[in-house]
């Protein structure tokens, strides 16, 4: 009988490209998420959120290997609780639908922010511990459901590991760059710090293919299970040399204003206060931006290669190839 292979959250950035990866290597795929998929995939579809345990226990039935690759990401003021209630709560039930079924494995989808508390970061490895306080709650949602996904592993035979995805970044892209090319076009491009510190990103079908090799190697016992890795590609860049390559290459105009920072620091303390006091969500600069962005918080792979076997298939220059083409695809 062909093995099941689910993907929680199919219907998103990660999860696309991660069923496409499947259903290339002749997987039998079903899909749980909110909304449906709208390419026509031959996949199992089922609706549901992750905050119903018992729509999550249906999902799951059956799925020899569960990619958990859902996710409420915000890294805005004022979402802690909805924040909790997906990436915590209903990763809990994930875990209790996959200890149900002796020998489940389950790969996470996790993210550098659980190690992240503002500090710098330079090529840091899994010997990090986890952050004791975060800047924002979306970082502390993910450490304390990935938390419980590695101590889960080895319960009734769950198999667990956790994948640390850099900055995702490629066609389907929901967060950063389309929002930066849209500055761009406004002239609204702002640039902070001096330009110095280093960032990670992972091109989207690199970091699909990580979970799959992630699940070749992950049993009961195997060395994989309950571990965690940092998903990474290319070396470390600045954050806004990078993601403004793009907006350049489309022809146009690059980022006039330059804000140091610790203006923008100062800056994003007192909008985050005045979030807080007006109970509004619409932060457009806070504390974790400036300081993801303006201190080195980049990582080694070196965990990753030796023991996933996790080289990047697509290379830098094909990623952004790809990606500036899905870009211009768009319009303005």
């Amino acid at each position: 009988m062909q093995k099941l292979y689910l993907v929680i959250g199919g219907s998103g950035f990660v999860g696309q490209h991660l069923v496409r990866a499947l259903l290339a290597a002749g997987c039998a795929v079903r899909v749980f998420d909110q909304k449906p998929l709208t390419d026509g995939l031959p996949v199992e579809f089922m609706a549901g959120d992750l905050r119903d345990p018992a729509a999550v226990q249906r999902a799951c039935a059956g799925a020899h290997t569960v990619f958990h690759a859902a996710s409420l990401v915000d890294w805005r003021a004022g979402s802690r609780a909805l924040l909790h209630a997906v990436n915590v709560t209903g990763t809990r039930h994930v875990l209790a639908a996959c200890s149900a079924q002796p020998g489940t494995r389950l790969v996470y989808t996790s993210s550098i922010d659980v190690v992240f508390d503002g500090r710098p970061i330079p090529n840091g490895d899994e010997r990090l511990s986890y952050a004791r306080r975060h800047l924002d709650d979306y970082g502390h949602s993910k450490m304390l459901a990935e938390r419980e996904v590695l101590a889960a592993n080895g319960h009734n035979g769950l198999a667990t590991c956790a994948l640390r995805l850099a900055g995702v970044y490629g066609p389907g892209d929901a967060h950063r760059l389309p929002a930066v090319v849209a500055l761009a076009r406004q002239g609204r491009m702002v640039r902070i710090g001096d330009g110095q510190a280093r960032f990670n990103h992972v091109y989207v079908e690199n970091a699909a293919y990580a979970h799959c090799l992630a699940a070749e190697r992950l049993a009961a016992g195997a060395p994989v299970a309950g571990s965690a890795y940092f998903i990474i590609d290319h070396p470390p860049r600045n954050f806004f040399d990078f993601v403004s390559a793009f907006p350049q290459a489309m022809g146009l105009p690059a980022a006039q204003r330059v804000l140091s920072s610790r203006v923008a620091y100062a800056l994003a303390l007192l909008l985050e206060g005045w979030a807080y006091l007006t109970r509004s969500r619409k932060v457009a600069l806070t504390r974790y931006i400036v300081a993801s962005t303006c201190r080195d918080f980049y990582f080694s792979g070196a965990k990753a290669a030796r023991e996933l076997g996790y080289q990047p298939p697509v290379s830098e220059a094909e990623a952004f190839s790809r990606t500036l083409e899905w870009l211009n695809s768009l319009g303005g």
